[in-house]
């Protein structure tokens, strides 16, 4: 599989890195692909943002693009969709009708995506989805509107994750693509301003979790809403949380 998602990494990028969970895996994977650069992942951050992190700190592209190495079916052009979203915007991932962000798939500017990550390492948070909550600009692409299959999206954890099949995206009240701007700067994080409000950083320094998760509400980012409010000191809007993502999460795919 990672030979897979490699070669088609190799048609959008002309600079690959792959990132591992420990070094002592570099000759196995070296033995696959060749004499790649091979980074391991950051021992702060916590799952695939991990990887994202340490693969930024060096590959030191303008436009970045991260995608995990169970998704064999994912085609090039959804890639080249994401990357060309960064020329206008700061972060771009797919996004499924019923407000599903997916977030494995994600393209970014390596400047922003740097600064991003630095001050999210700080509050050891794990989510890859802070790089889209941090970012000033964010673009999502509406995969079913596009004409993408559901099947690009899948994840091989298992073999018998082979047998899965994704005749359809689920239902839902997303239209387009979908687009989320708000001014500020690394700057303006910093010093608390109010122009973060309505971000990742006007919730962790303003307490302003509702006014994040009223914006992508509104918009039909449904995902976000539910991190926002996982981020809410109430123990009942953090479970409404939880189950708001269980049922963006459960079942399309069968």
């Amino acid at each position: 599989m990672i030979k897979i998602t490699f070669d088609k990494l190799r048609e959008v990028s002309d600079s690959v890195v792959v990132a591992l969970g420990s070094s002592s895996r570099v000759s196995v994977y070296r033995s696959v692909l060749g004499d790649f650069t091979y980074v391991e992942d950051d021992s702060v951050l916590k799952g695939p943002l991990s990887g994202i992190y340490s693969a930024l700190r060096v590959c030191g592209g303008d436009r970045v693009i991260a995608v995990p190495v169970d998704a064999p079916y994912v085609s090039t052009r959804l890639l080249l969709d994401l990357v060309d979203a960064t020329r206008s915007y700061d972060v771009a991932s797919p996004i499924l009708p019923n407000g599903l962000v997916e977030t494995a798939f994600t393209a970014f500017r390596g400047d922003v995506g740097l600064w991003v990550l630095d001050i999210v390492r700080s509050h050891r948070r794990f989510r890859v989805a802070d790089l889209h909550r941090g970012a000033p600009r964010v673009y999502l692409v509406n995969v079913r509107d596009r004409g993408y299959s559901p099947l690009e999206l899948s994840n091989i954890n298992r073999r018998e994750d082979l047998q899965l099949t994704a005749s359809s995206y689920p239902e839902g009240p997303v239209r387009g693509d979908v687009e989320l701007i708000r001014e500020f700067t690394r700057e303006d994080v910093e010093g608390r301003s109010p122009r973060i409000r309505g971000s990742l950083w006007g919730t962790l320094y303003l307490g302003g979790y509702l006014e994040e998760f009223r914006i992508y509400a509104s918009k039909g980012i449904y995902m976000f809403a539910a991190y926002a409010l996982l981020d809410s000191p109430s123990e009942g809007e953090r479970l409404l949380g939880d189950m708001i993502i269980e049922l963006l999460k459960g079942g399309w795919l069968a």
